[in-house]
């Protein structure tokens, strides 16, 4: 995980100091700059889960794998999923199965809110059976410049907002959106970026999970040698 150097179970604080470095160098100049995508490889994923069990964080979620053969996003009408590039049957899977992992895991979850693109819709509708359309979730790039430096400015103020006590809030978006907040692209489709909101309107970025990892865990937690 990605934490402060005081933080027991820290990753590299070289990797941190980057994207501090990166997050504080785009605040400059209005737009962040790119900043360090943490590798779930050198990460602890089950610190992380435990991290989340006790609440306290908001949790950017990709919405999940897509057909890439669908429309591109010049052409999407809100109003009609057919013009918009759509969940695949391997996107609407994941969904489900991270959703489970997540309650079986125990990490409970509050608000959840989700672009009104109909991939990230249904994601948060597979995976957690509900949600509130954010539309400052939306995809950025189907924004000119300046609306997309507003909603990049706004989920900044969604990552730094504490959510309700015991809980996590989940936002399901877009690639695009991270990057224009946080200086991340968010990568693979489905991966959950885990901040921490802090003072100030700031968020520390704490560990990613991908989708493949979500399955392990939750054998891990069933495993007598677990308990």
């Amino acid at each position: 995980m990605i934490r402060r150097k005081s933080a027991p179970h820290g990753a590299s604080s070289r990797v941190r100091a980057i994207a501090t470095a990166a997050l504080l160098a785009g605040a400059c100049l209005g737009t962040p700059l790119l900043a360090a995508d943490p590798d779930p490889a050198s990460q602890d994923p089950q610190s992380l889960v435990n991290a989340l069990r006790k609440g306290g964080y908001v949790i950017f979620l990709r919405h999940t794998a897509t057909d890439q053969s669908g429309a591109a996003y010049e052409a999407a009408d809100l109003a009609r999923c057919e013009t918009q590039r759509n969940l695949s049957a391997q996107g609407r899977a994941s969904a489900v199965d991270i959703g489970k992992a997540i309650k079986r895991l125990g990490i409970p979850v509050g608000k959840v809110m989700a672009s009104p693109f109909c991939r990230a819709r249904d994601t948060a509708q597979l995976a957690f059976g509900r949600f509130t359309v954010e539309n400052d979730l939306q995809f950025v790039m189907s924004s000119d410049a300046d609306d997309a430096k507003r909603l990049g400015q706004s989920l900044s103020r969604m990552l730094s907002t504490a959510p309700q006590n015991g809980t996590n809030t989940v936002l399901v978006s877009h690639s695009a959106n991270l990057r224009e907040a946080a200086g991340i692209f968010a990568k693979p489709e489905g991966a959950a970026y885990v901040y921490r909101p802090s003072r100030g309107g700031r968020f520390e970025l704490m560990g990613k999970l991908v989708p493949d990892q979500w399955d392990t865990l939750t054998r891990r937690a069933r495993s007598p040698t677990a308990r």
